[in-house]
């Protein structure tokens, strides 16, 4: 939980591997040059492809495809962030170029607003580049940014997920325990940590007490 940028990169041209691997190579060459730390690349496959589908009780899971083939490029934004997975890969009963990844930014912003706000940037400059490249973008930024270029509407978000994470991870860490057999979040290790969980819990008290009612069971929903 925190926030995320998620994306998936589409096209159903027929791109050769040749011309993947360039794409590739092109993405950790780019990612260098804005300045993220640490990129490999290109490398060769991708990550699994998770289909969804209904199960007869109406629920929904996911079958995890493994790629027959592709190229991407692996590129960390800075300190405090996931690694952004960036290319193009295909799968079994499909001749489209797909792949889907994420990159939680949230945590970058221990290290103050401008190095998690520099992170954030780089990420959906490298989602730029994709669409650049004639590839079909298709991104869900959980900090607006994407949509609205807005660094104020990307701060606005953060707080907002600072606090909510905050508040949760306080929340069921309270039930269950700390340490390594208990609830473990990488909001514990904030300075800011008190603050926002104090503000969170009282911004979210309905959500959070709804939260820890149905994780205990107390609902009436089933959770074994």
């Amino acid at each position: 939980m925190g926030l995320t940028i998620h994306w998936t990169l589409s096209t159903p041209r027929k791109l050769s591997d040749a011309v993947v691997r360039e794409l590739a190579d092109q993405t950790a060459a780019f990612a260098r040059k804005i300045g993220c730390p640490e990129v490999h690349g290109p490398v060769a496959g991708g990550p699994d492809w998770c289909q969804l589908r209904k199960l007869p009780t109406g629920e929904t899971t996911g079958d995890f495809i493994a790629t027959t083939s592709g190229w991407f490029a692996v590129a960390v934004p800075g300190p405090g962030c996931e690694p952004a997975t960036l290319g193009l890969s295909r799968y079994p009963g499909t001749n489209h170029w797909r792949l889907s990844g994420c990159c939680k930014t949230q945590y970058a912003a221990q290290h103050g607003w401008e190095h998690f706000f520099v992170c954030h940037r780089r990420v959906i400059s490298l989602l730029d580049l994709w669409r650049d490249f004639g590839v079909e973008v298709k991104v869900t930024d959980e900090g607006e940014f994407w949509e609205s270029r807005s660094g104020e509407r990307l701060r606005e978000r953060l707080g907002t997920y600072d606090r909510l994470v905050a508040a949760v991870a306080g929340a069921l860490k309270d039930d269950l325990g700390g340490g390594t057999k208990g609830v473990q979040a990488g909001i514990f290790h904030d300075a800011r940590f008190e603050r926002l969980e104090a503000e969170g819990r009282a911004e979210f008290a309905t959500k959070i007490d709804e939260l820890r009612k149905w994780f205990r069971g107390e609902d009436g929903s089933n959770l074994k």
